[in-house]
């Protein structure tokens, strides 16, 4: 779904809008720049709920030596890949002359700093982005960053947030018809775009 479409469909879902075309009119005027809040927020919460968008840190580790036993070597996820949000639970994995295994032995301080055996071999960290998020210079072609099903409700947030001041009883109703979409999602099969980063950079 692109930014446009989404204002579209929230424009329909609010009867202020009667076509598929996004049109400056009185009646859509009083919404159409105030969408980016909310638009936002709802972004947010879906990717960091039903759709999170997937990535891999790839560090590539030699042994070091004169490190006392049992030390470790600590990465700061956050500066290895600047749109780190949180690490994805149970996803860490070494790989070394071909065979991968999921990693149980490390230290997740503050949530960002990764600390590793002293191994020779590559690991793969997979954790959850932020989401790229609209604002008043987003064009109406650009793609949001969320998978199909999830897209659909973001236009029923969005509308039931702009209600609130207008149409109480009508914003609880678009909210109660986005969380119950929300709630389908979360027993569906898991989301998300899987993308590789390294400490080399992007590739």
């Amino acid at each position: 779904m692109t930014w446009g479409e989404c204002k579209t469909a929230t424009l329909q879902k609010m009867a202020a809008l009667r076509d598929n075309v996004l049109a400056e009119t009185s009646d859509t005027a009083p919404y159409r720049d105030i969408m980016t809040a909310p638009a936002n927020e709802g972004i947010l919460l879906l990717t960091g709920t039903v759709c999170p968008i997937l990535r891999c840190i790839e560090i590539e580790q030699q042994r070091q030596a004169g490190l006392p036993a049992g030390a470790g070597r600590r990465y700061d996820l956050r500066e290895l890949a600047p749109d780190f949000r949180r690490m994805r639970e149970n996803q860490l994995f070494f790989e070394r002359d071909g065979v991968a295994t999921r990693v149980a032995g490390f230290l997740l301080e503050a949530a960002r700093f990764l600390t590793l055996p002293n191994q020779q071999g590559r690991w793969r960290v997979w954790y959850e982005s932020w989401p790229s998020l609209v604002d008043d210079l987003t064009p109406d072609d650009e793609e949001l960053p969320l998978e199909e099903d999830a897209a659909r409700l973001l236009p029923l947030y969005i509308a039931s947030q702009l209600f609130k001041d207008d149409d109480l009883g009508q914003a609880v109703q678009l909210r109660n018809e986005f969380e119950l979409g929300l709630s389908r999602l979360a027993v569906s099969p898991s989301m998300g775009e899987d993308h590789f980063a390294s400490v080399r950079g992007w590739y």
